[in-house]
């Protein structure tokens, strides 16, 4: 065996003695492993109210935003979320705010409020059943008012184009 062939087995040898010393200098020397955290799951049984929202076709308004609105503060949110796939959306509301109790469910244009009477503990309790059904909103016009509509529109516009084509200098100017 040649000399350079031995120098090149003893700096291997070195080289992986250095490696295996390193690799359990490491080990010996990293922290232990992390212990796991309890779950803990509490169960309550409470009066839900579920709203089911479906397009007037009957497809499920999947995915949709919800906003509950308390009786005590009905200008602002008392809760948000989104629908699932079926268009069901489940809220807890507080027992110590009986009253009536409003749901808006809004996608893409669509949408509808549902309102859901909440009793006050003396009352009692009773089920309803809420289902949004959400409309693009020409719901119950009467072609008149649609076309009264349409030709006001028209008007609008109309006025519009005249006003800005007199500032452009195309029409008569007032002396």
């Amino acid at each position: 065996m040649s000399r350079r062939a031995s120098r090149a087995r003893a700096l291997g040898a070195g080289l992986a003695s250095i490696l295996l010393a390193s690799f359990l200098l490491a080990t010996a020397l990293s922290p232990a492993p992390a212990l796991a955290h309890a779950a803990l799951v509490e169960a309550h049984m409470l009066a839900a109210i579920r709203i089911v929202a479906v397009y007037d076709t009957g497809e499920p308004m999947a995915q949709a935003q919800v906003i509950v609105y308390a009786p005590d503060a009905p200008a602002s949110a008392w809760s948000r979320g989104v629908t699932d796939d079926e268009g069901r959306f489940d809220f807890v509301p507080d027992p110590a705010l009986p009253g009536r109790w409003s749901v808006q469910v809004r996608q893409a244009g669509h949408g509808a409020i549902a309102h859901v009477d909440i009793p006050s503990a003396t009352e009692g309790a009773r089920v309803e059943t809420a289902v949004l059904i959400a409309t693009d909103g020409s719901a119950g016009l009467t072609l008149l008012q649609r076309l009264t509509m349409v030709a006001l529109v028209a008007w609008g516009a109309l006025g519009t184009g005249l006003f800005f084509l007199r500032r452009r200098g195309g029409g008569d100017a007032p002396a």
